[in-house]
């Protein structure tokens, strides 16, 4: 093998291994829809709760993907294990704290019909 096919068998051997390593450590995100329900009867102004909810989000390193018109929330994407962590926690306890309550679930897709009939 002469020295110049060694060299590129050696680049491409160390470049392969340091898109492996990377690939390995790569964070996987998912989706969520946040919405805030106030209590029946209860005039409550969440946006200081919208506000510090997508605080939270990027503070953690997530993104907020959209805020909603019709609803009183916003999607977000975020690291699994980050989020477990303890984000979920925090998001409801600010709910909590304003009197309004937090509903966080996976963004997914919805089917009307199983198939079944």
């Amino acid at each position: 093998m002469n020295p110049q096919t060694y060299k590129l068998t050696i680049l491409s051997v160390c470049l392969t291994l340091g898109l492996l390593i990377t690939m390995s450590q790569a964070k996987s995100t998912t989706s969520y829809i946040l919405s805030l329900d106030a209590p029946e009867g209860a005039s409550v102004d969440s946006t200081g709760v919208l506000q510090s909810i997508k605080g939270l989000v990027t503070e953690f390193n997530g993104t907020v993907t959209h805020e909603y018109s019709l609803i009183n929330g916003l999607s977000f994407e975020m690291d699994d294990s980050t989020f477990a962590d303890g984000v979920r926690s925090k998001m409801v306890s600010l709910g909590e704290k304003a009197g309004v309550t937090v509903n966080i679930e996976k963004d997914q897709d919805v089917h009307a019909f199983t198939g079944k009939h």
